[in-house]
C-alpha cells in the first residue's frame, strides 16, 4: 500500500487508542527498510529514480520489503516496547500489524518471514491504483464516522 493508506491506518488506530503519535509512527516506520534497498541499488540519492521506485507497483529487485516486514521482527519490536511501556507497546504493535496486513493486501508479493520466500502471499489490491483509492476512501469514511460518533 502507499504512504497515504498507511497514514490512514495509523490515524484510525490513533483515534481508537487515543495515541495518534505512536500509531502514526508505527504505521510508517516499517517502511524504513525500503531505504536499505534504495541505497543498495543506487536510487536513494537520485530523486527521479527514487520517485519512480516509490510509485511503481513492481519491486524490481524483490528486496524493498525486507527485515522490517518480517512477522518475527514485529513480535520482537512490539515485545521490547511493551516491556518499557505496555500501553505504547500495544498501540505500536497494532499499528505495525496494520502495516503488515495492508501490505499483504497488495497484489505484489509479500514475504511475512523474509528473507524466506516460502510463505509468500499475494493480495487483491493493486498498488497505487483505483482499487487502493477506493480502499482509502472507505478508511476515510470509517475514520470520519469515528470522529462524528466520538469514540
Amino acid at each position: 500500500m502507499t504512504f497515504p493508506t498507511h497514514i490512514l491506518a495509523g490515524l484510525l488506530i490513533g483515534k481508537i487508542t487515543g495515541d495518534f503519535t505512536t500509531a502514526i509512527v508505527a504505521s510508517l516506520v516499517v517502511d524504513l527498510d525500503h531505504f536499505i534497498s534504495f541505497y543498495r541499488h543506487g536510487t536513494l540519492f537520485n530523486l527521479r529514480e527514487l520517485l519512480r521506485e516509490s510509485l511503481d507497483e513492481e519491486d524490481r529487485w524483490g528486496d524493498q520489503r525486507n527485515f522490517m516486514h518480517n512477522v518475527f521482527v514485529w513480535i520482537i519490536i512490539s515485545a521490547i516496547i511493551s516491556l518499557f511501556n505496555f500501553n505504547v507497546g500495544m498501540v505500536f504493535s497494532a499499528a505495525y500489524l496494520s502495516h503488515l496486513l495492508l501490505d499483504a493486501f497488495n497484489k505484489t508479493y509479500f514475504y511475512p518471514f523474509y528473507p524466506s520466500k516460502r510463505f509468500a502471499t499475494k493480495g487483491f489490491i493493486r498498488y497505487n491504483s483505483r482499487q487502493e483509492i477506493i480502499f482509502c476512501a472507505f478508511l476515510i469514511l470509517f475514520l470520519s464516522a469515528l470522529f462524528i460518533i466520538k469514540i
